[in-house]
């Protein structure tokens, strides 16, 4: 048998973009908007799907934005930003912050929550973050930040993201 050290691995091609992403489109998770303040001082806000704790001790959230992002930017140059777990019954909230439109805001809503951030109504979780690092990864930018307050509605469901759906989790399970 050869020691570890001698095998070489070859290196495989990458997989197809669009199998991968049809693939990670069956793994659910939460759906969740990240908020904060444009350099403007108006609200900024994005649905994401990849955000999830990355650490107990410190406590830490990790969030992955396309590289041009407005919210990123946001978040850039105010170092701080809300994760909020949306609950059953807004997902009109979660495709309203999924486009572009600088009215994201508007008809939704908001006020301002932990350390002065926009925070939307209604969610099943909002989270406030410090900016810890930024890291460069492909076509996106995974944002770290310090976890400095938690605020939780335990009488709401959250929704859930699979298979192009949202759906409800409730009870412990999800339904359609």
């Amino acid at each position: 048998m050869q020691p570890v050290e001698d095998l070489t691995i070859a290196r495989q091609r990458s997989a197809d973009p669009s199998a991968f992403r049809s693939a990670m489109g069956d793994m659910p998770g939460a759906v969740t908007v990240i908020t904060s303040w444009a350099c403007d001082g108006t609200p900024s806000g994005a649905t994401l799907s990849a955000v999830v704790s990355l650490s107990l001790d410190p406590p830490l959230m990790l969030a992955c934005f396309d590289h041009g992002s407005n919210t990123l930017s946001a978040i850039q140059s105010q170092g701080r930003f809300l994760v909020h777990v949306l609950a059953h019954g807004q997902q009109q909230v979660a495709l309203k912050f999924s486009g572009k439109s600088p009215d994201k805001f508007k008809d939704v809503e908001w006020d301002i929550g932990a350390f002065g951030l926009p925070k939307l109504d209604g969610c099943v979780v909002a989270v406030a973050c410090e900016l810890d690092k930024i890291i460069e990864a492909g076509d996106h930018k995974i944002v770290i930040g310090r976890v400095i307050d938690v605020e939780r509605e335990c009488d709401l469901n959250p929704i859930v993201y699979a298979r192009r759906k949202m759906l409800p989790f409730e009870n412990g399970g999800v339904s359609e």
